[in-house]
């Protein structure tokens, strides 16, 4: 095994972060049930947007896109690839703090569908399978925005257009989870504003190096 493939390998342990994500965010969903008494995210926002059953297919594309981006910076960028792994696991495991120290929830799931159709089921299934507890900050943003962020530093993506498309798709995952009502508006907001202190650190971080080394490879 050549010396490249066992770095690749080496990088590749970061995502051992994700398993022990999912399992510590349901087992933060047992000490958070929708039985709880939480702090109710809303803003008067949310009552202008609809609920359109026909985003939840952005929302599923959460799952392979956040694993597209990854597999390609591994490839293509390893330094963008570890800056983007390390904001994932700073920014979730950030999430999963604050909602054991602040329970959080969200009550604008609808009581009756407005239709019924392929794309009510799938939402019915999502709502089955996850509570409308510990929602702020939305991680399906969070993830959404940092894939944005390094779709945006990487150089090996130099094609405007697909930058472009990229960018409206990661705004649309969002703003999915806002349409078919797994989260208020204020949960992306409150994204927004976890996703900037990272970037802003590690902003600061990369300077402070490059000042000190700058022929040095910095990684964040």
């Amino acid at each position: 095994m050549s010396n490249k493939t066992k770095h690749k390998l080496f990088l590749l342990l970061y995502a051992i972060y994700v398993p022990i994500y999912i399992g510590a965010f349901f087992l933060v969903e047992k000490l958070v049930p929708e039985t709880a008494d939480y702090w109710v995210s809303y803003i008067f926002l949310d009552d202008y947007i609809p609920f359109r059953e026909e985003f939840i297919i952005f929302y599923y594309l959460w799952y392979p896109a956040l694993v597209a981006i990854g597999v390609f910076l591994l490839l293509k960028d390893e330094y963008e690839y570890k800056r983007y792994m390390i904001s994932i696991m700073i920014t979730f495991t950030f999430t999963l703090i604050f909602c054991l120290l602040v329970p959080n929830g969200q009550d604008l799931r609808p009581d009756v569908f407005p239709r019924e159709n392929f794309f009510t089921d799938i939402v019915a299934a999502i709502y089955a399978a996850d509570t409308n507890t510990n929602v702020m900050p939305s991680v399906h943003a969070i993830g959404a925005f940092l894939g944005m962020i390094s779709t945006h530093r990487t150089k090996q993506i130099r094609s405007r257009a697909w930058i472009f498309a990229m960018d409206v798709l990661w705004l649309a995952i969002a703003l999915s989870t806002c349409f078919v009502k797994q989260h208020s508006i204020l949960d992306i907001f409150g994204s927004v504003a976890v996703c900037l202190v990272v970037y802003i650190a590690r902003v600061f971080l990369e300077n402070k190096e490059s000042l000190r080394n700058p022929k040095k490879i910095k990684y964040f």
